[in-house]
């Protein structure tokens, strides 16, 4: 399954052209009815006139952009608004735990099905070995039959 887009292909390269051109439109409707384009120019040839009146607007407005700022990061920061970063942390560390929790299990299902399945083997043999015995006795076969039911409580769990 490819999961990442492919933008070589002709089909992607295509949507992104008719995108485009939509934005292109767009913008175009735009522009014209509020008719930017003549406020840009009309806005660019005053500010050739007046060069430094130019610069001293665009300073100030700056300037004051920056102070606002920072006043208002400093307003925001009492003494009694700071806070811990690692507060939020201490808070995830009971889902941690339960996860670990949860992998420990998984880990100690995984050990008692492999020491089941081996025994179950090794009981298979040890049935196998004693109904394959030629002089079986009646001892034999009643310990045949206990590992043969043990076998079977073990396949049914």
């Amino acid at each position: 399954m490819n999961i990442f887009k492919n933008k070589q292909t002709h089909e992607y390269k295509e949507k992104e052209r008719y995108r485009l051109r939509r934005a292109r439109i767009w913008g175009y409707k735009i522009g014209k009815k509020y008719a930017i384009g003549e406020k840009i120019a009309k806005a660019n040839a005053w500010a050739d006139g007046h060069r430094r009146k130019t610069a001293g607007i665009l300073f100030s407005v700056n300037a004051t952009i920056y102070v606002i700022g920072f006043l208002l990061c400093m307003s925001g920061n009492d003494s009694n608004s700071i806070n811990d970063p690692m507060q939020d942390f201490a808070q995830v560390q009971p889902m941690f735990a339960q996860l670990h929790r949860i992998e420990d299990m998984k880990t100690v299902q995984k050990n008692t099905f492999v020491t089941l399945s081996n025994r179950a083997v090794r009981l298979k043999h040890e049935v196998d070995s004693l109904m394959a015995k030629p002089g079986k006795t009646h001892a034999d076969s009643v310990l045949a039959l206990e590992k043969y039911d043990e076998l079977q409580m073990i396949m049914n769990k």
